[in-house]
């Protein structure tokens, strides 16, 4: 359904899963962390209270399998509550989600609906990212 994007847009899945996973896991010394089972526990309370940005998080560490088994049907469960929550990251990783399937039934109509979210309710730099994606789709 997306023809020339498809290739595109999996690249900068597996290019966004792959930096996102770092740019979460770094404190602010810079330095790597591992998450501990603690910390994934504290993300999920946080997650399930309904705090986006751990929703987001959450669903980041399920796609990467960092500190939790890799799954992006969870992934995408928590990306989903993030999207509700106007998180447009979320938005924009479950637009790249639908766009190949991964966790969820391919969709090219709601990978589109999920990059249009994020880009009006991005910061600029997530807005940019979901216009280039819906640029390269349609």
């Amino acid at each position: 359904m997306l023809g020339r994007a498809s290739g595109t847009v999996a690249l900068g899945l597996a290019f966004s899963l792959a930096l996102a996973a770092d740019a979460w896991a770094l404190p602010a010394s810079g330095t790597a962390l591992h998450w501990t089972a603690a910390q994934i526990s504290q993300l999920e309370r946080s997650a399930r209270e309904g705090y986006a940005p751990a929703q987001y998080r959450l669903g980041l560490a399920y796609a990467a399998g960092t500190g939790v088994d890799q799954n992006l049907a969870k992934a995408v469960h928590w990306w989903r509550l993030a999207a509700k929550n106007l998180n447009a990251p979320a938005q924009l990783e479950l637009g790249d989600a639908y766009a190949h399937g991964w966790g969820v039934e391919q969709n090219a109509e709601r990978a589109i609906h999920y990059w249009k979210m994020a880009a009006a309710d991005g910061h600029r730099n997530t807005a940019r990212q979901a216009e280039k994606l819906l640029d390269s789709a349609v």
